[in-house]
């Protein structure tokens, strides 16, 4: 046997198979070509069909239309019920709707057989030993089932999802209310539970990162009514650094920085060195345009200390992300005091230090997510809404996704995508498939609006699949768990989160 790749239509699949032709069922025919004769199968049925983007991922040219069809070219068998050794060797395709590769084993006898499974729609081939894949449909999302409504103890900003060594899927929510503080969740059977109480003053995020074996919380606080005592200034607040005690299996208070109404904290690593940024949004009520900071661990002192300062106007997040041996941040910078129409910037590390990379004009700006789908890097942001001196907001408004231009060394605008108050994006994949999805807040009059799953659709870019229905959603985090896949969104206008389970076929 020989096998060979053709591109072809969708609804053209051919299997050249030199046996008997005078069989030849309704809609099929004889074909010869190369000397060969076969049997064309003019509309075979869905599952013998696989897109082409499950091979050519790094390929733009081919529309998701077009499929890749195997032809598979056997020795000629004979129809007798008792077939020889040779002709079993020979036999074509199986087709095994019930098989499984354990159930079917592959031996020297069934060396060069192919076996198709259509509920898989996995293509395979025997090397005498076991069943190589030759093809093989992956994960695709059916539809999102809603998995739990968690009861939280107050209106929640933010969801950070991590994974805690011997302890399991845990989850930190930043909960508005200061005087029932914010919790951590751990993941169970049933859904997660209630692990751990933190006091927090108005916590508007969570960021879990690790240095070395050691795992640790720090938490965004903008209140200004704790730690009065030490507080000099009062326009100032302070934000907590958490670190997971193995003995006492707690989070314990590790270390306390100054921040101005601290919106967001982002972690990362460069050459091996750990740091911290903080979104500082604005001093006092009316000052925005302020330094956020960059702070460096010190492995003497066991403490962050400040690296680098960065002048920000009501930053609302960070992102770092990596691509090739170059660091990036970008921030979302929102509002300066008279207007949410800003330059949101993206910096890149040089020489110890982060410089201007580009700027690009955004509206309220309020998250940034970076993706990569096969070599192709992009950034999402999420706009909140357009304002302009004492005009009227306006809260349909585009969000946009960029895309890296290698050649230019610029991001350039891909895809623009109405939102409503967009406050997040997040994104995740699921096997070759993947998705955004856009935490919509707010359309002007209600909180009460669909927020949008969509998916990549190749030259089309995202399109959208699924509408979950949110209350004032201000995050939404991707997790898996024994081989399932969730999504969980926090709302910050209701003391709930709710959990919901993505089914795949």
């Amino acid at each position: 046997w020989e096998l060979k790749r053709t591109l072809l239509p969708l609804d053209l699949l051919s299997f050249v198979l030199e046996r008997d032709t005078s069989r030849v069922v309704p809609g099929a025919r004889v074909k010869q070509a190369a000397g060969a004769r076969g049997v064309q199968f003019l509309s075979p049925d869905a599952s013998l069909s696989f897109a082409a983007s499950q091979l050519l991922v790094n390929c733009d040219l081919f529309p998701k239309e077009f499929s890749i069809v195997v032809t598979v070219k056997v020795n000629r068998f004979s129809p007798r019920k008792k077939e020889t050794k040779r002709d079993e060797k020979h036999a074509g395709i199986i087709l095994g709707l019930k098989l499984s590769q354990n159930s079917l084993p592959c031996s020297e006898l069934l060396r060069g057989q192919l076996w198709f499974n259509p509920l898989k729609k996995g293509l395979y081939v025997c090397d005498g030993s076991a069943w190589i894949t030759v093809l093989e449909d992956h994960k695709r999302l059916d539809y999102v089932l809603e998995q739990q409504v968690l009861a939280t103890s107050s209106e929640t900003h933010d969801v950070e999802v991590f994974q805690i060594q011997d302890i399991g899927l845990m989850a930190a929510m930043a909960h508005r209310s200061s005087a029932s503080g914010s919790a951590v969740y751990l993941w169970t059977n049933l859904g997660f539970r209630l692990y751990q109480n933190i006091s927090t003053n108005g916590a508007l995020s969570w960021k879990h990162f690790q240095i070395g074996k050691k795992a640790y919380l720090v938490v965004s606080n903008s209140g200004t009514e704790t730690n009065k005592s030490v507080d000099k200034q009062p326009e100032s607040d302070f934000s907590v650094i958490y670190k997971w005690s193995k003995r006492r299996k707690r989070f314990v208070r590790f270390q306390t920085l100054q921040t101005y109404c601290a919106r967001d904290w982002e972690a990362f690593d460069i050459n091996e060195q750990t740091y911290l940024a903080v979104a500082n949004h604005r001093m006092g009520n009316n000052n925005h345009t302020i330094n956020s900071v960059i702070y460096k661990w010190n492995r003497s002192t066991k403490s962050f200390e400040v690296h680098q300062t960065l002048i920000t106007s009501g930053a609302y997040d960070w992102e770092f992300f990596k691509v090739g041996p170059y660091h990036f941040l970008v921030v979302a910078n929102a509002f300066d005091g008279v207007t949410t129409s800003l330059d949101s910037v993206i910096y890149v590390w040089i020489d110890g230090k982060f410089q201007v990379f580009q700027t690009i004009k955004t509206f309220c700006a309020t998250d940034w997510e970076m993706f990569q789908i096969g070599s192709r890097v992009f950034l999402v942001v999420a706009n909140g809404h357009r304002l302009q001196g004492n005009g009227p907001s306006q809260y349909t408004i585009n969000s946009t996704i960029y895309e890296l231009d290698m050649s230019g060394r610029m991001f350039v605008r891909f895809q623009d995508i109405v939102t409503y108050s967009a406050v997040d994006w997040e994104f995740f994949s699921l096997g070759e498939e993947y998705f955004l999805v856009v935490a919509n807040s707010y359309n002007g009059e209600s909180y009460s609006l669909n927020s949008i799953l969509y998916r990549w659709q190749g030259y089309e870019g995202f399109v959208p699949v699924h509408w979950l229905p949110t209350i004032g959603c201000s995050d939404w985090e991707f997790f898996s768990s024994n081989g399932e896949s969730f999504l969980i969104y926090s709302s910050a206008k209701a003391p709930l989160s709710k959990v919901f389970k993505l089914k795949t076929y």
